[in-house]
C-alpha cells in the first residue's frame, strides 16, 4: 500500500506530462523544419535536440521520485573533439537520443492509457464501496449496475460494497503492476537502470 499512492500519482501525471511533451516537441520540431529554409530554422532544430534531453531528464526524475526506479542519464560524447558541432553530430548519431524522442512522443498515448486505467479502477472500486452510504443518505438515488441489476436494498448494497473492497484490492495490484511496467518502459527508453 505504501507504493500505491506514488504509483497512482505517476499514472495520473502521465497524461498531462505526455500532452506537454507532445505539444512542445511537435511544435518545436515542426517550426524548426518549416523554417529550415531560412536561417532561423536550424537553431530551432538544434535547440529542440537539447529540449528533448531536458524533457527526458524531467521524466527520469519523475520516474525516480515516484516509482523509485533510478535511470542513469546516457551521455553521447564524441571521442576526439569537444566542439559544439561534434557534440551535436554525436547526439544525432546516438540511438539513445532517438529512443528518448520516440518515448517522449509516445508518452501521450501511454498517458491516456495510464490515466484511464487509474481513474476507472479507483472510481469503480470507490463507487461500489460507497453503495450502502449512498442508499442510506440518498434513498431516492437509483443505483444500477450491469444488465438491470439494481441496488435498491441494503443487502444488495452491502454485497456491492464487499465486491468493491475486493475490486479495490485487485485494483491496487493492477495499478502497482502497470506502474512497474511503465517504469520498465522508461528504463528501456531513457537509459539504463542503476
Amino acid at each position: 500500500m505504501k507504493k500505491f499512492f506514488p504509483n497512482l500519482i505517476y499514472l495520473l501525471l502521465s497524461l498531462p506530462l505526455g500532452i506537454l511533451y507532445f505539444v512542445i516537441l511537435i511544435t518545436g520540431f515542426s517550426l524548426g523544419a518549416g523554417l529550415a529554409i531560412t536561417l532561423i530554422g536550424i537553431p530551432i532544430l538544434v535547440a529542440m535536440i537539447f529540449v528533448t534531453y531536458i524533457l527526458g531528464d524531467l521524466d527520469r526524475k519523475m520516474t525516480s521520485l515516484l516509482l523509485g526506479v533510478n535511470i542513469a542519464k546516457p551521455e553521447a560524447r564524441p571521442a576526439n573533439n569537444d566542439s559544439a558541432r561534434a557534440i551535436l553530430v554525436a547526439q544525432l548519431k546516438s540511438l539513445q537520443f532517438w529512443k528518448e524522442l520516440g518515448y517522449l512522443l509516445l508518452k501521450m498515448p501511454l498517458g491516456v492509457i495510464s490515466f484511464t486505467i487509474a481513474i476507472v479502477l479507483v472510481a469503480v472500486s470507490l463507487a461500489f464501496v460507497a453503495a450502502p452510504f449512498i442508499l442510506t443518505y440518498f434513498p431516492d438515488a437509483q443505483m444500477m449496475l450491469w444488465h438491470g441489476f439494481e441496488i435498491d436494498t441494503m443487502q444488495r448494497a452491502v454485497v456491492t460494497s464487499v465486491a468493491g473492497l475486493l475490486l479495490g484490492v485487485v485494483s491496487i495490484a493492477l495499478i502497482n503492476g502497470y506502474a512497474k511496467l511503465m517504469g520498465t518502459i522508461s528504463v528501456w527508453a531513457l537509459g539504463r537502470g542503476e
